[in-house]
């Protein structure tokens, strides 16, 4: 039962990245914006990408879904390491912050700390845990907590700024090429729906999960789920383009929705 409900943070890099860098995360990994499936935006993302994080609405559609894929995973299987980082979501509006936590937990070699770091103590401290532990870490792990409130409450204050190029839902059919680099401004095949943060009382229809790469195979990270979900294999050259796989199959389940965002953690 979730307890706890913290302001939702918005789907924008520069607002994950300041977070992260406030956690004592050295910047050689940043969060970019993925502007759309085609292989030439995709090869507008900076290699390698690490981590993709994406944002979706919770349909009805989409939770007959998840009810469904739990039952077969639990009927019959899968096949998860021991070296994925999971945790359970309690907290209200937490899924962004779970989120980062789980794309920098899954990379953590590759990742450079600040001497200090809270989101470093809070993995190595962790580690042991069970994924409903760390889920109750972080309900009372003030730093973090603090930190996602002001990275939330500067998405709101500066959202109306950030413009179309960051914190923009992927339109249905996408963004072509030539759409993009005219600056990305609002166009008939360009829906523009800037992600601004909710109020911390405003119902939140939104979600956010990770896909990483662990130990050759490709990860769905959700919080609200009881386990990770595999999708196959994978590896550090492919990761994007299968990760986009999986999110063109959240699409696909909801072709009336157009709430879709992927930000994705590029080698800076």
């Amino acid at each position: 039962m979730e307890s706890h409900r913290w302001l939702p943070l918005e789907a924008n890099p520069e607002v994950t990245n300041q977070f992260l860098k406030q956690l004592g995360l050295h910047p050689n990994w940043q969060f970019v914006d993925v502007y759309g499936m085609e292989p030439e935006l995709l090869s507008m993302v900076p290699r390698p990408v690490c981590a993709v994080l994406l944002l979706f609405p919770i349909t009805e559609k989409y939770e007959v879904f998840r009810i469904e894929e739990e039952e077969k995973i639990k009927s019959e299987g899968q096949d998860v390491t021991e070296s994925v980082y999971f945790m359970k979501q309690t907290i209200s509006n937490a899924c962004g912050t779970i989120g980062l936590i789980h794309a920098i937990a899954n990379n953590k070699d590759k990742m450079n700390f600040e001497s200090g770091s809270t989101l470093k103590k809070f993995l190595e401290d962790s580690l042991s845990m069970s994924p409903e532990e760390r889920a109750r870490y972080l309900e009372k792990y003030e730093a973090i907590r603090v930190t996602h409130e002001s990275s939330a409450h500067e998405g709101q204050t500066e959202g109306a700024e950030l413009g179309p190029k960051s914190g923009s839902y992927w339109e249905a059919n996408f963004s072509s090429l030539e759409n993009v680099l005219q600056q990305l401004k609002p166009s008939e095949s360009h829906m523009d729906y800037h992600v601004e943060a909710p109020s911390i009382d405003e119902k939140v229809d939104l979600h956010f999960i990770a896909l990483v790469h662990v130990d050759g195979h490709l990860y769905e990270l959700d919080g609200r789920k009881p386990f990770p979900i595999n999708h196959g294999k994978t590896s550090d050259d492919t990761l994007l383009e299968d990760a986009i796989e999986v999110c063109k199959k959240f699409m696909e389940r909801d072709p009336e929705e157009l709430r879709f965002n992927a930000i994705a953690l590029s080698a800076a």
